[in-house]
């Protein structure tokens, strides 16, 4: 499975359910681009805006309808007031998944599960999983596969690609945030940093 991360949203907006920047947007097209050789069977896409903008390129380069699922949302809703937001999100995202209240460690066991449970169903239709998801949600998957119980096991740039496989044993992680099919000016976020596994 290809996990995305959405392109980059628009900055300073009041909306609470931001869509993609123009370079947003650009990220999308050249991440749709970068999984033509691919065998995309299945789309499952974050309802979030800023998600089903990313994934619109995708949808539209293979010909398959975007899947909206709530469990690989944004791990807080939507419309959480932007200051409780800012005044949680720095500690949770230096934290780790065990220093967290039940709710929170809820919401991990249910996108790991999802991911392992799409996963096996789309392969079993011999084709590749896409999904476009959020920066926490992603480093749920890694971590998952790596043994590693930070909630930022890694950085993450827009559109980065993670590829990984499900199996009845969990989550292998082949390759973490690629950026490699973004040009220099595309890449935005947490910038170029990658991890492959040993």
């Amino acid at each position: 499975m290809y996990l995305i991360r959405h392109g980059q949203a628009l900055a300073g907006s009041e909306d609470l359910d931001p869509g993609l920047a123009a370079i947003g947007h650009r990220q999308a097209l050249a991440t749709a681009d970068a999984l033509a050789g691919m065998r995309v069977a299945r789309l499952v896409v974050s309802p979030l805006r800023r998600t089903r903008e990313t994934a619109n390129p995708i949808a539209q380069a293979f010909g398959v309808a975007a899947e909206l699922r709530e469990e690989v949302a944004e791990v807080f809703a939507p419309d959480m007031p932007a200051e409780e937001r800012v005044a949680m999100i720095g500690p949770f995202m230096a934290g780790r998944w065990g220093e967290q209240p039940d709710d929170l460690r809820a919401w991990r066991r249910r996108v790991v599960d999802t991911l392992i449970q799409l996963g096996l169903e789309t392969a079993a239709q011999g084709g590749d999983l896409v999904v476009v998801s959020h920066y926490i949600a992603i480093g749920v998957a890694i971590g998952e596969a790596l043994g590693d119980d930070r909630v930022v096991p890694v950085p993450m740039a827009n559109c980065a690609i993670t590829t990984i496989e499900a199996g009845h044993g969990g989550l292998t992680l082949v390759e973490a945030c690629a950026v490699g099919h973004l040009p220099e000016d595309l890449v935005t976020g947490a910038g170029g940093a990658q991890l492959r596994p040993r």
